[in-house]
């Protein structure tokens, strides 16, 4: 047990040092910063108010969330919406995995959606994660799926055709699947064969029914990983006129 909690505290210092690095050298005044969901994320907008008092700074926030929200309010950062601000200087998110290609997959909040959106609409995406994150393999991480509450049952089969089996997902607290802030219902799809992720998320995306999935096979711009007690920066050249 005092192992498991050792590791645990490793992991959130590493959060926390890889969110000071990116809210410290990779925000700027007057930038427009969309701000994914999750518990990494907490620890870049509880440090991001930080900057922008101690430094004045003004920026406007775009949540993915509601969950979202709810945190840049405790931070009193002034938050906006992707209808009044479409195109973003930089989106920050966290990650559930990062493979050796530095594919993403992402949804554990069950904000990927709206992430995806985000991150499209930016002109830099910069990832936070710990060093539990990368590298792993593609398969040891299902893939999240938005799926329109009618279609639920229809779904099935295509994915399975597609070498997927699909979970709904059951959070506590309450009866039924877990809804997302779209008002749709959220799965995990389980690979147990190597895929090809690029295909993948345009054939899951081809399925009537579903919304979107969780796989970023671009990844970011930037991939900064907490590492014990100093960061690894990961700088990339995208190309994202192909949207995620």
């Amino acid at each position: 047990m005092d192992q498991i909690d050792e590791l645990s505290r490793k992991l959130e210092k590493e959060k926390l040092l890889a969110s000071q690095k990116v809210a410290r050298n990779f925000i700027y005044d007057e930038f427009i910063v969309g701000i994914g969901t999750g518990s990494t994320v907490r620890y870049f907008i509880q440090e991001l108010g930080i900057i922008v008092e101690e430094e004045d700074m003004e920026i406007m926030t775009i949540p993915s969330s509601y969950e979202t929200q709810l945190e840049l309010v405790k931070a009193n950062l002034p938050i906006g919406t992707l209808v009044e601000y479409p195109e973003l200087e930089v989106y920050v998110d966290g990650t559930d995995i990062i493979t050796k290609d530095f594919v993403l997959i992402k949804g554990g909040g069950g904000a990927f959606t709206r992430e995806k959106i985000l991150a499209s609409a930016s002109k830099e995406f910069i990832v936070i994660a710990d060093s539990s994150k990368y590298p792993k393999e593609l398969t040891s991480h299902p893939v999240p799926v938005e799926i329109i509450k009618e279609a639920i049952s229809y779904v099935i089969q295509p994915i399975f055709n597609l070498g997927g089996e699909l979970k709904l997902r059951y959070g506590s607290g309450k009866v039924g699947p877990v809804i997302s802030d779209n008002g749709n219902i959220i799965g995990d799809i389980y690979f147990s064969n190597q895929y090809n992720p690029f295909e993948i998320e345009k054939e899951l995306n081809n399925i009537p029914g579903i919304v979107e999935n969780g796989l970023f096979p671009n990844g970011g711009h930037k991939i900064v990983i907490g590492r014990d007690e100093t960061t690894d920066v990961i700088v990339r050249e995208l190309d994202f006129t192909t949207k995620q």
